[in-house]
């Protein structure tokens, strides 16, 4: 008859009987007294010792690399909730500097206010300028919905900016004073004396504006005021256009020329005041106007007294 028992079968009844011939033989020489446990002992402890050292090193490493993760995540935590707090500040002080700036600007045109209260005016905001370093020409917020009308005047930094030209309904254009086409009839605060301011647009680079027909016997030094003229056509009078620079005799021996440093910063212009009155209504000079024969050039002389 054929065997037909599976070969594997087999090999695990020959392994189980090896195991139990092997496991009854260890029982019956650990109850032997004479079976040398000391030295079977000494040989397990030879041979183990040095892998449970090899293991006590491999744990000690795991538990440092784990450490060292631990303490990198909490770092890596730790030094986002710094960022956080950084990018905070950072925000806190950017908006408190903000604050600061629009403080400083509400101050200088609260000063400003006081400065002409005798006039009617709406505050404005430049939106935009034509190109290049100087504001010769730019535009404003507030147009004929605020009461705003062409020719009327445009001050900044406590002195005057120039003229409106253009009006929208919610927009104004101003010329500057800086323009070449601008031309202002002008008095020397402290001796009363009358001169004709002028724009340079090439002059400007310097920071100065032109100074001419001042009498030969006028006596001006350097830091008065010049404030617009009553016999301005286009001008209200009072308003602060610059301080003297300085002044020479011309060869004509008749008249001086000189410069003038204007009172507004040209190169950057935020917020301005227009005052809601043209020449002929906000005058109370009492003086007879000539009108202008150009939008840019005042038609009377500074020295006529007309």
């Amino acid at each position: 008859m054929r065997n037909t028992t599976d070969p594997n079968e087999r090999k695990n009844k020959y392994t189980l009987i090896i195991l139990t011939v092997v496991c009854v033989c260890m029982i019956l020489l650990g109850v032997s007294e004479a079976f040398p446990v000391k030295a079977v002992k000494n040989i397990a402890g030879t041979i183990l010792s040095p892998i449970q050292t090899g293991i006590s090193k491999a744990g000690t490493w795991v538990n440092t690399q784990q450490t060292d993760i631990k303490n990198v995540q909490e770092l890596t935590e730790a030094n986002q909730e710094l960022q956080d707090q950084v990018d905070y500040l950072e925000e806190e002080n950017t908006r408190l500097t903000e604050n600061q700036q629009e403080l400083e600007e509400l101050r200088e045109l609260y000063d400003m206010d006081g400065d002409y209260s005798s006039y009617d005016k709406v505050a404005a905001k430049v939106i935009s300028k034509d190109p290049g370093t100087y504001y010769d020409y730019f535009t404003i917020n507030k147009g004929s919905s605020s009461g705003i009308e062409e020719g009327m005047n445009v001050i900044a930094d406590g002195g005057l900016a120039g003229l409106v030209t253009e009006v929208g309904t919610n927009w104004s254009r101003v010329r500057s004073i800086i323009d070449d086409e601008s031309r202002i009839s002008a008095t020397v605060l402290n001796t009363s004396d009358n001169c004709i301011i002028s724009g340079d647009l090439e002059l400007i680079s310097e920071g100065k504006l032109r100074l001419t027909e001042l009498q030969a016997d006028a006596e001006v030094s350097s830091g008065e005021k010049v404030v617009t003229s009553d016999i301005s056509d286009r001008y209200l009078p009072g308003l602060l256009i610059g301080y003297i620079d300085t002044v020479e005799e011309d060869t004509n021996n008749l008249t001086k020329t000189g410069y003038l440093i204007p009172a507004v910063d040209f190169t950057q212009i935020s917020d301005v005041f227009v005052i809601l009155a043209t020449k002929d209504i906000g005058d109370t000079s009492g003086s007879t106007l000539t009108p202008e024969t150009s939008e840019g050039t005042e038609n009377v002389s500074a020295n006529s007294g007309s």
